[in-house]
């Protein structure tokens, strides 16, 4: 007997300010590329709100604090979090902090800009 064991987890990406397709601007946060986005200190709040709230999400957030060392102003650029099924409880309070701090973002799950 074989068993499998599915890990499942949505992308959601978070920023205030940057130019370009929200698409395209979420592809290329998968892939490190942080050019089309400006630092505001909205996305830094939000992003200290969050784990402060709840501190389970720095395994999943990024830019890490590893990431940070070599570029600190992504901090305040973006937010990405890869949240597995267990966590989607936050979902609907990490929403409403975005709004709070009136950020945009994208989901990967739903392909969709908010």
């Amino acid at each position: 007997m074989t068993v499998t064991i599915l890990v499942v987890s949505s992308d959601f990406a978070f920023w205030k300010v940057g130019d370009g397709d929200p698409g395209e601007i979420f592809d290329g946060l998968a892939d490190g590329a942080t050019d089309t986005l400006e630092p505001h200190p909205d996305v830094a709040g939000f992003r200290s709100e969050l784990l402060w709230r709840w501190p389970d999400l720095v395994d999943v957030l990024e830019p890490s604090e590893h990431d940070l060392v070599d570029s600190p102003e992504d901090a305040a650029k973006y937010v990405l979090l890869t949240l597995p099924v267990r966590m989607l409880g936050h979902l609907d309070g990490i929403y409403e902090l975005a709004r709070q701090y009136k950020l945009r973002g994208y989901s990967g799950v739903a392909d969709e800009a908010f």
